[in-house]
């Protein structure tokens, strides 16, 4: 069928401020029909609406395409209930020639994320056209407006499955004025006169992969950079209101710590993409060679250091995660949720490493450091589910964490939390079965060269045996009773090699008479309301999000109770599941808890504390 009309909708929604004349001599001429793999155009004409146009085309009479299920989060979201038009026809994209006549070609949903196609003529270019609704903010998902875009690419870009591994590119067209772009590797900056220019806003990656690796922010952005051990590090942050000097001071200090500690450098250019204004305080997400941060402003103005500990667990990431893999997550399977059993180790012993990169960077000093870890603990014995549910088993089930019955504390814990502890527990009994020649640090060493030389560790199993490598011990025990057992952790057993008992005090907090969780990419949420408390007076509910306490953004809701007068109204700004806000002043009720303090032992010695100096800052005693 001749698609004359279709060619000038197309033509006058998508044409680029060049012509398509001066286009097509600034590209080379394979660029819109790749001999291998697929060649993108991403119009932001629409963003007004949220709504971006993508072409695709590759050249193949028959074939499939995908658009992932799931990215970014352990959450199967379906992206393509965001397409909301398809269509194929022969050739490259209509709009490059003003005029042309177009075949349609066939293309058929065969699930409910993929496609088929097939060309009926003989033009060896097949372009896939549709329109995708994208309004889920970073850092773990994909937004468009004329003021500023943020694209995790996985959640825009169909990827062919049987050309995965092959080369890609990427034309952003119609891009707003006056904004510049940053991503994490691909496009690397372009600034607004750049991305006018026709050549400018492409990119290439070598493949589906990497591309989909390096997610771009495109706005108003400031920026600076540092070069250190042979690495350049890139900041870019969407607000002016962060001091750009010392937030990339603090980063300079995490990112020396955390190579000198690895002995090992893996990007040549690393990039921190910082969301304050365009987030909405969800944390942090890695990639190959950079994070997104999503934080407050309000936090970030308090003090950047609110940002160390995040900024040191994601750039940790280049490492474990992005190179060091269970090998049930590799490949990545965007089909279908991944279970792995590895998570405790792969997210919370990065926590544990988070630690000691800030104790050694010199931002937590020792007592900061100790009670960072006995509020990591008294975190996971609050949840009464650490005593039914392991730090395996809550890695498997990652996939329950959207849903608010999961988030429950008699249902979950987190395996962030459960592993970071337990990254410290493993690096005391290292330290402890070898006389302290051994540590955590070792078994990160030794699993950075088994990952260089392509070998993924087997979950959870992998990490044992590795142990048993290190230290001549086999672990067997400590593994069935605290990774995949659910056995009461004897932290002074643990804690006596450095010196330290860990205090339990019963002690006064507020409580609103409502059970809150925050799963990685959510706000913090009601999961709970007792009946008859004031939170169920005031008419509040499950799922209701709160979005401040007492005027402060509410990410750190449990330390802000920690501080409330339980004899004073708690004020709270809360979204109910539509998005409605409303204030409102709560009574609460003094509630008895638990306070966790890591104290000294009663006589403690010289060589406890030489030992905890070695231990805080992630040293080996040998050294």
């Amino acid at each position: 069928m001749k698609l004359r009309l279709v060619v000038q909708r197309l033509t006058l929604a998508l044409l680029v401020a060049a012509s398509a004349t001066v286009f097509a001599q600034t590209q080379p001429p394979d660029y819109w029909c790749p001999a291998r793999g697929v060649a993108y155009g991403v119009s932001l004409k629409h963003a007004a609406e949220h709504m971006v146009h993508v072409d695709a085309v590759t050249r193949q009479p028959v074939g499939e395409l995908q658009l992932p299920v799931w990215n970014a989060l352990y959450q199967v979201r379906d992206f393509a209930v965001n397409v909301d038009r398809f269509e194929a026809y022969e050739g490259v994209p209509m709009w490059i020639c003003d005029g042309c006549d177009a075949l349609e070609a066939r293309a058929r949903k065969v699930n409910k994320s993929a496609w088929q196609f097939q060309s009926t003529g003989d033009n060896p270019c097949l372009t896939f056209s549709y329109d995708i609704h994208l309004d889920d903010p970073g850092p773990f998902g994909a937004s468009a407006s004329p003021e500023f875009s943020f694209f995790n690419w996985a959640e825009v870009l169909v990827y062919r499955p049987d050309e995965r591994s092959a080369p890609v590119s990427v034309r952003l067209l119609d891009v707003p004025a006056a904004v510049s772009l940053r991503d994490g590797g691909v496009f690397g900056a372009r600034t607004a006169e750049e991305l006018a220019a026709p050549a400018s806003a492409v990119a290439t990656a070598p493949s589906y992969d990497r591309l989909v690796d390096a997610p771009a922010m495109l706005g108003k952005l400031y920026e600076t950079s540092f070069v250190q051990d042979h690495t350049t590090y890139h900041l870019a942050v969407d607000s002016p209101e962060v001091d750009l000097a010392t937030l990339g001071a603090m980063l300079r200090r995490i990112t020396a710590a955390g190579n000198d500690w690895m002995h090992d450098h893996p990007c040549a250019d690393y990039t921190f993409l910082f969301l304050v204004a365009h987030g909405s305080g969800r944390g942090g997400m890695e990639h190959a060679c950079a994070t997104t941060i999503d934080i407050p402003l309000a936090v970030m103005q308090q003090n950047v250091a609110n940002a160390s500990g995040i900024s040191a667990h994601e750039f940790f990431h280049s490492w474990n995660v992005k190179r060091i893999r269970p090998r049930s997550l590799e490949p990545v399977d965007y089909t279908r949720e991944q279970d792995s059993t590895a998570l405790w180790f792969s997210e919370g012993v990065t926590s544990t490493v988070a630690d000691i990169l800030q104790s050694r960077a010199g931002i937590n000093d020792e007592r900061q450091a100790l009670a960072q870890l006995a509020q990591t603990i008294g975190m996971l014995q609050s949840r009464p589910a650490h005593r039914t549910q392991s730090a395996e088993q809550s890695s498997l089930e990652t996939w329950f964490d959207g849903y608010a019955a999961y988030r429950r504390p008699e249902r979950s814990i987190s395996y962030y939390t459960k592993g970071e502890v337990l990254g410290f527990l493993i690096d005391l009994e290292m330290r402890r079965l070898t006389n302290g020649h051994r540590s955590l640090r070792d078994l990160f060493l030794s699993m950075n060269r088994d990952a260089k030389a392509g070998v993924f560790f087997d979950d959870s199993e992998g990490v044992r045996v590795k142990l048993q490598e290190l230290t001549g011990n086999d672990f067997r025990d400590f593994f069935t009773r605290y990774v995949s057992g659910t056995d009461e952790i004897p932290y002074d057993k643990f804690f006596s090699y450095v010196g330290l008992h860990l205090a339990v005090r019963a002690t006064e907090q507020s409580y609103p008479g409502f059970t809150v969780a925050r799963p990685m990419g959510r706000g913090v949420a009601i999961v709970r309301v007792d009946d008859g408390s004031p939170a169920a007076q005031a008419g509040l509910h499950a799922g209701d999000q709160i979005l401040e306490a007492d005027g402060k953004p509410a990410r750190n809701f449990q330390q802000a109770l920690r501080h409330h007068d339980p004899h004073t109204p708690l004020h709270l700004k809360i979204a109910n599941p539509a998005g409605a806000t409303r204030e409102l002043d709560l009574a609460v009720l003094a509630h008895k808890i638990d306070e966790y303090q890591l104290e000294d032992v009663a006589g403690v010695t010289p060589a406890q504390m030489q030992h905890r100096r070695a231990f805080l800052r992630g040293d080996s005693e040998a050294e």
